[in-house]
């Protein structure tokens, strides 16, 4: 599959402390109800400089300087820590201050809108000049300046919005039409900020991918604001005012609005403009927004915090066609939250997480890291809402544990491994799912994680349009393309003659015995070398990490659980050569899934050896039918299975011991015990049990997601195993093991393997009686949320107001789960919930 990449990414924050003081919805609906508030006098003291902005450990995350691995180390909260030597520009942006920001917004107004001070350009015009991504067509576009008293007067009298740094007035942002409200002063003034913000994130974009600024040919804006006139009031464009200024002199472009999803949304968007074939190099960006400066700061004035939300964030992503290098956009992975899907948080996390990764046949776990709103904590726990991405992995847990994919204890650890601490600013849509793209990438072209999931969710009722809460997620993972053109693994070297390591410690038939079987191996195209010493096996897994040898042979090996080795054998009757799935490991804990698991694991082997399209029969033992009925629905799915039938007058999948003997299936499945038991019998039959002198030992190990080749033999091993053993390592290297079995998980994925399993582990109906839930009081429109409940407790929190009368929904909030009541009931509902303990 041709997916597109994920080429680069830019980040960029902007200190705009004048900003916070007058432009943040919080601040100037304050001034407006209650101008000499306690708050607004108090709030100066809280505003935070440049540089200790710019020190914040988790704005040094954001722009790349310091990694997630390396914030989550520092003790929080983090507001009172400051990095060590910290950098302005990192990897993927940069934190700029507000002077030189205010006169970007100048050279972003294509309508003679923005007027500064004359000494203030003076004294920032020069900052510009020497910053690095400044060209000179941009110092072009600003203007000497206007003196200091037509500034205030068009401030006071002429209704324009003052641009402010630090304390003091240095210019205006008027109005674009006398009685238009959708072109007013306020309108414009956060229009340019958005469009200014972005410009710098696409510059830092440019750079950082290396792309040529002509070769991008679409742009899509996804920020949260909107521009139009009184006749069309959001009708844009955002996206080509951006480019222009960028200088993406070949690009044409659209606006996608979804409040906080609207990244997630435009992403997939352009993976699906530029795998059509429409355009080859597409930019989703989106600029920051002065509303939500200072959002939360009555909470973090009366803690005696700092005003945290003082800058606005900015970010942009190139999706590109499949260069074989960057990560890929899997559209075949996509989560959607759809009209009929509900808006509790279990029917949200279904729709967005476990319902695409089972119709791709994975588990929850099989996915590195998760990315949903990546609020940073220290921002939200003062407000309330608690640690936001704690809340997201929790609920993504919760549903693996229901779903069986997860024991509750593990719900921590999924947490910790699975999941990433916040550090993106409350800037609605930035937070969103995609600031970890720029780590997700430099991760997986540096091999540490393989895959990532982003999820973008929005709150469509604050639009007063729909009660409809709204949601997307995509799925990124390491680039396939190269490995499926070259048919070569990733992680294998598939040499002309395989080096066969072969470490059989303690052989109970004298170490002669495992060197004839090792000089013979050169006869045969192959090369063994013989691994001896106290430590061999540990020698051994250290010369297949540093590609010495290709595959291994060994009398013992750990495989980790969901790995079982598929043996191989001639059976006495017909002389028939069948793969016994499994002999050794575990490739499941579960009889039936291990069962199931141990038929993939059998025609990986099969393949592997040259059967391209083998038989398979299931060994008449416990488990055996619901392994046939998995199978039988799994090759009606699409999995190809090709059944074997039994030998005996009835037929069938199912095989007796005649067809052991006789060889009736190329792959013979059965659980592990049986498997070995059924191998030493098989081999050692001849020689009365004292010598395994048939066969080709018990094989490699398979599981999902293994990447070594190693093969087992036991100590009671013949030369003629050892030497066969051998010959079958080589061909796992020749006949590519490892790719072989990447296709066969993924096609049993995409064929539903992992519902089927769940569906198998269901318990039967008859537990204890269920208590008898509360009713519902009539239903009200719920306009009001609140946020800090656990999101295993959300629908007893919910019971516990219905029990009181208040009618209240279970919901997803842009922050994570919440409760929805409606505005009247919403302090009743609070002090219930926490005289209940939900809240605190």
């Amino acid at each position: 599959m041709n997916h597109s990449v994920l080429k680069g990414t830019g980040y960029v924050l902007v200190h705009v402390p004048g900003m916070v003081m007058h432009h943040g919805t919080t601040q100037t609906t304050e001034r407006s109800a209650h101008p000499d508030s306690d708050y607004l006098k108090e709030l100066p003291k809280h505003i935070r400089s440049y540089e200790d902005c710019l020190a914040y450990p988790p704005n040094q995350t954001y722009i790349g300087n310091l990694s997630i691995e390396e914030l989550s180390d520092i003790e929080e909260p983090w507001f009172d820590k400051k990095t060590e030597h910290p950098s302005r520009f990192g990897p993927f942006g940069e934190v700029m201050p507000e002077d030189e920001f205010a006169v970007l917004m100048q050279i972003c107004d294509a309508f003679d809108l923005v007027h500064l001070d004359k000494e203030f350009v003076q004294t920032a015009k020069p900052k510009l000049e020497a910053h690095p991504l400044i060209t000179a067509a941009m110092l072009s576009l600003i203007k000497e300046g206007q003196e200091p008293e037509v500034i205030r007067r068009q401030v006071e009298e002429e209704h324009a919005q003052p641009v402010i740094v630090g304390d003091k007035l240095v210019g205006y942002v008027k109005r674009a039409h006398d009685v238009d409200v959708n072109l007013s002063a306020h309108v414009i003034f956060e229009n340019l900020v958005s469009k200014a913000s972005e410009v710098l994130t696409i510059l830092h974009l440019l750079k950082q991918s290396g792309v040529d600024p002509n070769d991008v040919d679409y742009v899509i804006d996804c920020s949260e604001e909107a521009c139009g006139d009184m006749n069309q009031r959001g009708g844009g464009n955002f996206a080509k005012a951006a480019a222009e200024i960028a200088g993406l002199l070949n690009a044409t472009g659209s606006d996608t609005r979804a409040f906080c999803a609207g990244p997630a949304h435009a992403i997939v968007e352009a993976a699906s403009l530029v795998k059509a074939g429409a355009f080859k190099n597409v930019i989703v960006a989106g600029g920051g927004c002065t509303a939500k400066l200072g959002m939360n700061g009555k909470d973090h004035v009366r803690k005696g915090l700092p005003i945290l939300e003082d800058c606005l964030g900015g970010f942009a992503a190139l999706i590109s066609e499949n260069d074989g290098v960057n990560p890929e956009i899997n559209l075949e992975i996509i989560g959607r939250h759809t009209v009929g899907t509900g808006s509790s948080p279990q029917a949200v996390i279904e729709s967005l997480v476990t319902n695409p990764l089972t119709a791709a046949g994975m588990k929850i776990t099989d996915v590195d890291k998760y990315s949903p709103e990546m609020q940073n904590p220290d921002i939200t726990k003062p407000a309330g809402a608690g640690d936001v991405p704690e809340a997201n992995y929790k609920m993504i847990a919760a549903l693996g544990v229901k779903l069986g994919q997860l024991e509750r204890a593990e719900l921590p650890a999924f947490v910790k491994n699975h999941g990433l601490r916040g550090f993106a600013p409350t800037q609605g849509h930035i937070p969103s799912g995609v600031p970890y793209l720029g780590f997700a990438r430099e991760s997986m072209l540096a091999g540490r994680t393989k895959n990532a999931m982003i999820i973008g969710k929005g709150s469509l009722f604050l639009g007063r349009m729909t009660n409809q809460f709204d949601g997307i997620s995509f799925f990124l993972q390491k680039n396939t393309k190269k490995e499926a053109s070259s048919g070569v693994s990733a992680s294998a070297v598939i040499t002309a003659m395989p080096v066969i390591g072969v470490a059989i410690p303690d052989s109970e038939l004298g170490e002669e015995m495992v060197r004839s079987a090792v000089a013979s191996a050169g006869k045969n195209g192959y090369k063994a070398v013989l691994i001896e010493g106290d430590a061999c096996l540990k020698r051994m897994d250290e010369m297949l990490i540093a590609g010495e040898i290709d595959a291994a042979v060994a009398a013992h090996n750990p495989f980790p659980v969901g790995v079982a080795t598929v043996g191989r054998i001639a059976t006495p009757a017909l002389g028939r050569e069948m793969f016994l799935a499994t002999t050794t490991g575990t490739s499941a804990t579960d009889r039936v899934e291990a069962m199931v698991r141990n038929a993939i694991a059998g025609i990986i082997a099969a393949k592997t050896c040259g059967i391209e399209d083998p038989t398979v029969g299931i060994a008449n033992v416990e488990g055996g039918r619901q392994c046939e009925r998995i199978l039988q629905t799994l090759s009606e799915n699409g999995y190809s299975l090709r059944f074997a039938d039994s030998a005996r007058a009835d037929g069938g999948i199912l095989m007796r011991g005649n067809d052991l003997l006789q060889g009736s299936a190329d792959v013979m499945v059965m659980d592990t015990l049986t498997g070995n038991l059924m191998m030493k019998v098989l081999s050692a039959f001849t020689t009365g049990g004292g010598i395994e002198s048939v066969g080709y030992g018990y094989g490699p190990g398979i599981g999902e997601d293994y990447e070594k080749r190693i093969l087992i033999v036991s100590r009671a091993s013949g030369a003629a195993v050892i030497a066969n053993a051998i010959e079958y390592a080589a061909q796992t290297v020749r006949g590519d093991l490892l790719t072989i079995a990447r296709c066969e998980y993924a096609k049993a994925k995409k064929a539903g393997l992992q519902k089927l399993i769940d569906e198998s582990k269901q318990r039967s109906p008859g537990g204890p009686p269920v208590a008898a839930k509360a009713i519902a009081p009539p239903k009200e429109t719920c306009t009001e949320e609140i946020h800090g409940i656990e999101v295993m407790e959300l629908d007893e929190a919910v019971e516990a107001l219905w029990s009181e009368g208040i009618y209240a929904e279970s919901g997803m909030g842009c922050t994570g789960p919440v409760l929805m009541i409606n505005d009247a009931r919403i302090e009743q509902a609070k002090a219930i919930l926490q005289k209940k303990g939900y809240v605190h």
